[in-house]
């Protein structure tokens, strides 16, 4: 993943590896000149050396401050170029992903790694590159000039760092195990306020505050818990460095009082030698304290790259039917012996399907809760592929097609009516962007939604809140058929989606569908039967079989289940009273 950003900004990241390089020249030359101001100006009371050196010293303040500003915000450009890059791919991906593999991954884990992750990332980018890198260079550097200056006192930074070295994998090693737990503990926390806010009238309504609080208060006691373990145990990191430090001062002090009186060190060289040693434990002090948020970086990156590397259930052939497909036949789909198991599932949800939809007929699925209906239309648009047999569009499998035109073939009409937050404009050409006003309206005609449209303050550039919360029910039910009409397609799935209209309104709609829609097929999938009642074949599913399929005076006739569906609804004639 690294590799690949650098790939693609190597301009950028050898712009910011320049002024990092220059940033740690800067840094390590002004205790060099320090040593020089001291031995060859104060020490020799000459005058000039003391202004010229002063006034390199203060060159070289200055170009520091000014490198050091452009290489931090050149880090801060290189990690959010990163994690905007990285947001992109990971959304990419997870459009690709099935209903299976979302589930499989969950909607909290993957909103928490398409957005904390990221950040934990970019943030811990941002500190390894300014607090992390340097430091090691720095003390390399530090231990060269350090000897250079007295052969003798270079073991003193040497034996602080490899003590300093051991306590901070020490450390490491004992806070690498919390890191991971950290990152599930904060899935948990998201799942726990996704499901609160979603909940929000349920618990509510059941008068439950308290015990979505205490369940809310654990998932946070939970996680606190843990980041109090990981934060006591790096809690020991700053007093071992700033005792190591006063050891070093004290060390080189000493020693360095026996060097000068020998005449092998000036007491310049010394100054010098301990602002070396100072900056170089400052450094390692910071960059260990940098490394905490390491291991929660890397668990991240390991999360991110799990989803990005994951191969989706459903893949594009490579030989597919990119553009269009052209055929001179009637059948518009074909379900043949088709049986779908969930994953981890041990029976199937659909068993040996079979039935043909023709061009301007209407389908109807119907059956009791867990039949497997909705399973239907899921199957059609590619949301899971079939287990076994196959599903044909205009005699072409559709494992054998593009996605996307497969999903330009079939519009649909969810269970759940859902709508973005946005305009009702905006909700309605979502699948169709170039729609004109006038099909609009006749889709919101068709749907029975241009009437209340029209009596809104902005008609259809009125505000819709998320999820269409603003909207009743049937409203929402309405703009959501008006949105798949508005979508020009030769399918249309209808999942249920008349539930909550009443029956009035769920009459004209079938009646404008039936007149406006002659040259399509729909497949309308429903728990009421006076939905479906003119359907031209209704299918009736029990536990993944079909158990009956006809008009619905045929299986009145014939079907006693579908009988006793319509008996449980009131749709059986009296007495004396025909079928028609």
């Amino acid at each position: 993943m690294l590799i690949n950003f650098i790939k693609r900004h190597k301009f950028l990241t050898l712009l910011t590896i320049i002024t990092l390089i220059f940033q740690i020249i800067g840094t390590l030359y002004v205790p060099f000149l320090v040593g020089r101001l001291i031995d060859v100006g104060i020490a020799s009371k000459d005058f000039n050396q003391v202004v010229t050196i002063s006034l390199e010293m203060l060159a070289f303040a200055v170009f520091t401050g000014f490198i050091g500003t452009a290489s931090s915000y050149l880090t801060a450009k290189i990690t959010a170029q990163f994690s905007s890059d990285t947001t992109i791919r990971i959304f990419e991906k997870i459009q690709t992903f099935s209903l299976s593999d979302t589930n499989k991954f969950g909607v909290a884990s993957l909103l928490t790694r398409s957005t904390s992750d990221i950040e934990n990332i970019s943030m811990s980018g941002v500190l390894f590159i300014q607090m992390i890198i340097p430091a090691p260079i720095i003390s390399i550097i530090s231990l060269v000039m350090t000897y250079t200056v007295s052969k003798e006192l270079v073991w003193i930074p040497i034996i602080l760092m490899t003590i300093f070295f051991i306590v901070v994998c020490i450390l490491m090693y004992h806070g690498n195990k919390y890191s991971k737990v950290v990152q599930e503990k904060m899935d948990n926390i998201m799942r726990s306020i996704r499901e609160f806010y979603t909940g929000i009238r349920v618990i509510r309504a059941f008068d439950n505050e308290s015990f979505e609080k205490d369940k809310t208060d654990k998932t946070f006691k939970d996680y606190a818990e843990n980041m109090i373990i990981l934060n006591k145990i790096f809690a020991l990191l700053t007093p071992t460095v700033q005792g190591l430090l006063g050891i070093a001062m004290t060390a080189i002090l000493w020693f360095g009082v026996f060097e000068v009186g020998a005449g092998r060190v000036q007491i310049g060289s010394i100054t010098a030698v301990v602002q070396y040693t100072t900056i170089t434990l400052m450094y390692l002090m910071i960059a260990a304290m940098v490394l905490i948020t390491l291991p929660n970086a890397l668990e991240s990156v390991r999360r991110i790259t799990e989803v990005l590397d994951y191969t989706p259930e459903i893949l594009d052939r490579k030989i597919t039917h990119s553009t269009s497909i052209e055929t001179n036949s009637n059948e518009l789909v074909s379900f043949n012996n088709v049986t779908f198991t969930y994953p981890d599932a041990e029976e199937p949800v659909l068993n040996d399907i079979s039935f043909t939809i023709n061009r301007g007929e209407t389908v109807a699925i119907v059956g009791s809760t867990g039949s497997g209906k909705s399973t239907i239309g899921k199957l059609l648009l590619r949301f899971n592929d079939v287990s076994s047999g196959s599903i044909k569009i205009k005699e072409t499998d559709i494992r054998q097609m593009n996605q996307e035109l497969l999903r330009t073939i079939v519009s649909y009409v969810p269970q759940k009516a859902f709508l973005f937050r946005g305009s009702i404009k905006e909700n309605l050409t979502y699948g169709n962007e170039i729609a004109t006003l006038e099909e609009l309206e006749k889709a919101t005609e068709i749907a029975q939604a241009y009437d209340f449209i029209q009596n809104l303050p902005d008609n259809f550039s009125s505000f819709v809140a998320q999820g269409g919360l603003n909207f009743s029910g049937g409203q929402r039910q309405r703009l959501s058929i008006a949105r798949a009409l508005t979508k020009k397609s030769d399918i249309y799935i209808f999942d249920d989606s008349f539930s909550a209209l009443d029956y009035k309104t769920d009459a004209l709609v079938r009646e404008a569908l039936k007149k406006e829609m002659t040259d399509v097929a729909k497949i309308i999938v429903a728990q009421r039967l006076s939905t479906v009642t003119d359907a031209d074949l209704i299918i009736l599913l029990d536990e993944g079989r079909i158990i009956g399929a006809g008009k619905h005076k045929e299986l009145l006739a014939n079907n006693q289940v579908y009988r006793s569906f319509a008996k449980s609804q009131n749709l059986l004639p009296e007495e004396g009273e025909t079928n028609d």
